[in-house]
């Protein structure tokens, strides 16, 4: 199904359209896994995998599993790839946006959860924790350490402690998509979106998830790469603290460009 066809059959159901967007780099092991778990959950949200660049057939493998396929022109990034998604979604005026990994290392029966902060209205942004519970897959104990590092720093800026800020497994109300759709980094975005959302007066909240070690391939990040990615966030967010931020008022999505 092509992006503009899933947009107009999801439009004319009932309740609030939830779009599930997956970035996805060389995933044709474990792509087709997780657009059959999201379309196999109840109620059923889209699925959109956007595919970055990728010289297998992540992007056929998708479609055949039954999901849309937004394809860049190149290898973009993972920030430019979700941005790709969120555009999307802000074009298309879906009410919740979940984001998950291609790689199947993110449990799509964790959507029900993520979502029941937003559907309370205790949040706008709900991102999922591999650390409350201790449960599951936790990565290296070198990532381990990133991530409390990154908590240490975000919590002046927060004010609350965010246990999992490397997260890339949360959903989002409209109003957070507002904020990150306007903006979001290019490069290594998880934790730098965390400081736009909350300087923005997003509501950010944290639950418990459980992770999979991936089953095919490997993470992008590894060896040397972790202390460069710990290195180069830590300077993003020195920087994100100096800049300003613009509160942005609840509402709906904005119209993105296009026809």
């Amino acid at each position: 199904m092509n992006p503009e066809a899933l947009a107009k059959t999801s439009r004319a159901g009932a309740g609030q359209r939830v779009l599930a967007i997956l970035p996805a780099l060389n995933e044709a092991g474990n792509i087709e896994t997780v657009v059959r778990e999201l379309r196999a959950l109840t109620p059923q949200p889209d699925v959109l995998v956007i595919d970055d660049g990728s010289t297998d057939d992540t992007a056929a493998i998708a479609k055949r599993a039954g999901a849309a396929v937004l394809k860049m022109p190149f290898n973009s990034g993972i920030g430019a790839t979700v941005q790709a998604g969120l555009t999307y979604a802000v074009r298309y005026e879906y009410d919740i946006v979940a984001r998950f990994d291609g790689d199947g290392q993110h449990d799509p029966l964790a959507l029900d959860r993520l979502r029941v902060p937003i559907d309370e209205d205790r949040a706008d942004f709900v991102l999922g924790s591999r650390y409350i519970e201790q449960a599951g897959f936790k990565s290296t104990a070198l990532r381990r350490l990133g991530s409390w590092w990154f908590g240490v720093l975000l919590r002046p800026v927060m004010r609350m402690r965010i246990t999992d800020p490397t997260s890339g497994c949360w959903v989002a109300n409209s109003r957070a998509v507002r904020v990150l759709y306007a903006e979001y980094s290019y490069d290594y975005p998880e934790v730098d979106s965390l400081v736009r959302l909350s300087r923005c007066g997003c509501r950010v909240a944290e639950v418990p998830v459980q992770m999979r070690q991936r089953e095919v391939g490997e993470s992008s990040i590894f060896g040397l790469k972790v202390p460069y990615y710990m290195l180069k966030v830590t300077l993003a967010l020195l920087i994100a603290w100096l800049r300003p931020a613009d509160p942005l008022p609840a509402g709906s999505f904005p119209r993105a460009p296009g026809p």
